[in-house]
């Protein structure tokens, strides 16, 4: 059991640190380029082999009874796993997205506040301590979507900005690695330098940083509309 965690956990890794790497080609580089797709491919393949292991070591964590790092990691998996499938699936049908596409992605933003909050109430419960504030940090992220949950429920399928939905989607799940990356195995690099509080820096700035980078991409849409 143990060398099966091992050998899933060295796919995951490679797979993340690659993803880290391939997230920032297509940001910059001309969006629908041939650059830009074909980078964007594999960084969207990385990311999928990201999800499936982390669901299957979170599996492999709860049959060993380690349900915290269990929870972590299937939170982990959801909170990739529902922006990139709708950032890829409405490139498929952009302008003219199917209602059923619409009402998933309610569905997934709900499980994602909802299950956010939960993590929340569990860190809490434990005090923080330990591998306890990993909880903390990934259910503030999945509360981080009520704006955009609330917001896909007052939205119709005429009113969908396909672009900035996917954007928004690709960005969120670079969020998601880098808050990861940053807490789980950033943080032995960080530790000697962001030292009690101060910890949380760098477990906020990927969504800083996220947020910003949405609202920059928002105006440069808005503009070219004009």
């Amino acid at each position: 059991m143990e060398l099966l965690f091992k050998t899933i956990l060295t796919i995951h890794i490679a797979a993340g640190t690659t993803s880290l790497i391939s997230f920032w080609i297509p940001v910059f580089t001309k969006k629908g380029g041939n650059l830009h797709v074909k980078i964007g491919k594999i960084y969207v393949l990385m990311m999928w082999i990201v999800v499936v292991s982390a669901t299957i070591l979170c599996v492999l964590r709860t049959i060993q009874g380690h349900y915290l790092i269990a929870s972590f990691l299937g939170f982990l998996a959801l909170i990739t796993a529902g922006p990139l499938w709708y950032a890829i699936a409405i490139l498929n049908y952009k302008k003219d997205i199917p209602e059923h596409i619409l009402k998933t992605r309610k569905i997934i933003l709900s499980a994602m506040v909802f299950l956010g909050g939960a993590l929340v109430i569990w860190s809490l419960i434990l005090r923080l301590e330990g591998q306890a504030i990993l909880l903390l940090i990934f259910g503030c992220l999945g509360l981080s979507n009520i704006p955009l949950a609330i917001k896909s429920f007052e939205k119709s399928r005429n009113e969908a900005n396909w672009l900035m939905d996917h954007i928004e989607g690709m960005i969120g799940t670079g969020i998601a690695a880098y808050t990861a990356f940053l807490a789980f195995g950033g943080s032995r690099f960080l530790s000697d330098i962001f030292t009690g509080p101060l910890m949380a820096i760098p477990w906020i700035i990927p969504t800083i940083v996220g947020v910003i980078a949405k609202r920059i991409m928002k105006k440069k849409i808005l503009k070219a509309a004009i």
